[in-house]
């Protein structure tokens, strides 16, 4: 069973934790102004309460957690001889780690789109989108895009193979972008969640403001179409320039 602790000295009597534990493992002990763990064995490990814990009160032990990996073993050999004797994150070794990591970005991604909904409501695609602009200025990349279906091109490598995209342009405005593997779709359906919710609301914004960062433009939602096996984004591109 995950075990819950909550330092009371830390703790400045904000009540997210319980507010936001979808499952109502937190009461509110008025009396003392902090909370406390009443129904332990309800807890699921989302660890929700601990990240939107504004002082860091509440610990989680006994919840699964992956190993940390790193994809790329060419840098990592390079790494080992720029530092030797210095421990370094492993590569993914066999499918059994890769879904232990898979399961626990999950658990953190569903975390995070429940505290961002709490603490931000109606600011949600605002997160996505600047999240998505942010990627586009660090991600390393051998050429400046010439044109928008140079930026689509690189969107679709660079989003690959986590989610699969097809965008298609008709004509200079509309842009169809159709999702095919998804993983934030597979993660839904495991942990029955309903389509098209914040996950999927979050992700959007990123893509679009990876896209409109990248090609100088805006992109506007027209409608989007979640699916069991594919998704469809119908988008108005703006130019800026």
């Amino acid at each position: 069973m995950i075990e819950i602790k909550v330092d009371q000295d830390a703790c400045v009597g904000c009540t997210l934790c319980v507010d936001l534990c979808p499952t109502d493992v937190f009461e509110f002990d008025t009396a003392n102004s902090v909370p406390v763990v009443k129904k332990p064995g309800e807890c699921f490990g989302c660890l929700s309460c601990s990240e939107i814990c504004p002082s860091d009160a509440i610990t989680h032990s006994g919840n699964l957690r992956s190993e940390d990996h790193y994809h790329d073993e060419y840098n990592l050999r390079l790494a080992s001889l720029l530092a030797p004797g210095i421990e370094l994150p492993k590569a993914a070794g066999d499918k059994e780690s890769e879904k232990r990591a898979m399961d626990d970005l999950g658990v953190r991604l569903l975390a995070v789109a429940a505290v961002f909904r709490q603490t931000l409501g109606g600011s949600l695609p605002a997160v996505g989108t600047m999240a998505g602009r942010t990627l586009a200025t660090q991600l390393p990349r051998y050429q400046v895009p010439k044109t928008f279906q140079d930026v689509l091109d690189l969107a679709v490598a660079q989003f690959g193979p986590t989610w699969v995209l097809k965008p298609v342009m008709d004509g200079d405005e509309n842009l169809t972008v159709d999702v095919g593997d998804c993983y934030i779709r597979e993660l839904c359906k495991a942990k029955g969640l309903e389509l098209g919710g914040d996950l999927c609301v979050l992700f959007y914004n990123y893509l679009a403001g990876y896209i409109g960062r990248m090609s100088d433009s805006r992109l506007k939602l027209v409608e989007s179409a979640p699916g069991d096996k594919a998704c469809r984004y119908k988008v108005q591109v703006i130019r800026r320039s």
